[in-house]
């Protein structure tokens, strides 16, 4: 009987160590697929970004993660690109504006309907959790306010769905060192949540997800579109802007971590994903070992959900570990976690 228990345990091992290297891309095999790309200096980490369709200028947020692994407190930016002017380099639209530190994360641009524009950004600065809201006034940022609460356990990304209101997903459901926060990545639990923030207080909008991480909306605000990393899914719902009840629409599988999401002018969505995880994971600790960098088309398939399909694939040596892709017009630019550094592609035509 022992020796019988002792097997069942060795199998059910062996089976869960194959799903876990499957789903950590191991057996993976991707064809390159190359762009004309040029890359943009200046900045580092930029880790989400997002372009406004009407300015056609690009929002930059990130900081040197390298540094702040290191337990030392660099200060990050938002960095402004004008996709109007031939050869601009960013500009730090943010220096001096939170007093308190800025390590910026996700970031989203909310335009009402009157025109007026609000840059929602997540700080990790002083190991606080934070929002920092902005008003966009042309090429300037002015620093409304500060949104905290206990609901932010680690912020990855967020999207803003009024002047005062947004979602934002928790990557992890446990604080950082904890073992807990191990055994969700290990053992890939379904822990994490989504919160709505209304103007005044939190509440839960979805729970029991495996990594929430990239969340945005469609141009009318009717569905959201919410990455779960470890699930290697991008999930698709429903939304009543009146109530912001979702109800799931689709799920889409894709062949990696899932990462920031970006809606395109059609409607269909942009998405950055690690394919690689063991690779990442390399690259988090010694930046010479490279990690793939994926972005991915999600075209809309007619009956709710969405389709994928390669259009950046690269092994890391023109940039590593990209997490983000945003794209207006024929041009593509690509945000990765730790380089110092954005990609600027040229596409064959607008997406």
């Amino acid at each position: 009987m022992g020796r019988l228990i002792l097997l069942i345990l060795v199998i059910a091992l062996g089976v869960w160590v194959y799903f876990f290297l499957e789903a950590a891309g191991m057996f993976l095999d991707i064809p390159p697929k190359a762009l004309a790309c040029k890359p943009i200096t200046a900045v580092v980490g930029v880790e989400d970004l997002t372009i406004d369709p009407e300015t056609k200028v690009a929002y930059l947020s990130g900081y040197d993660r390298r540094a702040g692994l290191k337990g030392e407190n660099p200060v990050g930016a938002i960095w402004l690109l004008d996709l109007n002017a031939p050869n601009a380099l960013p500009i730090d639209v943010s220096a001096g504006l939170v007093a308190t530190g800025f390590q910026p994360h996700g970031v989203s641009l909310y335009r009402a309907g009157d025109g007026k524009k609000t840059l929602f950004v997540i700080n990790h600065a002083n190991k606080r959790q934070t929002i920092e809201v902005f008003d966009v006034n042309g090429a300037t940022l002015t620093h409304r306010g500060t949104v905290t609460g206990p609901e932010l356990i680690s912020p990855n990304d967020i999207v803003g769905v009024g002047a005062d209101s947004f979602y934002v997903t928790n990557d992890h459901a446990n604080a950082q060192g904890s073992w807990m926060r191990t055994a969700e990545d290990y053992l890939r639990l379904k822990l994490t949540t989504v919160q709505f923030y209304d103007g005044v207080k939190f509440s839960t909008a979805l729970s029991g997800m495996g990594g929430s991480n990239g969340i945005n909306v469609s141009a009318d605000g009717k569905s959201l579109y919410l990455s779960a990393a470890s699930e290697r899914t991008v999930h698709v719902y429903d939304r009543d802007p009146a109530t912001n009840a979702l109800t799931e629409r689709a799920t889409v599988s894709v062949p990696g971590f899932a990462d920031n999401i970006e809606v395109l002018a059609d409607g269909n969505l942009l998405l950055g994903l690690h394919s690689k995880i063991f690779d990442l994971l390399a690259h988090l600790g010694d930046p010479a070992k490279l990690a793939p960098s994926h972005i991915m088309r999600l075209i809309a398939n007619g009956q709710g959900g969405f389709t994928p399909e390669t259009i950046y694939y690269n092994l890391g040596d023109e940039i590593s570990a990209a997490s983000v892709g945003a794209s207006i017009d024929n041009r593509l630019l690509i945000g990765a976690i730790f380089d110092a550094k954005i990609l600027d592609c040229t596409l064959e035509q607008a997406l």
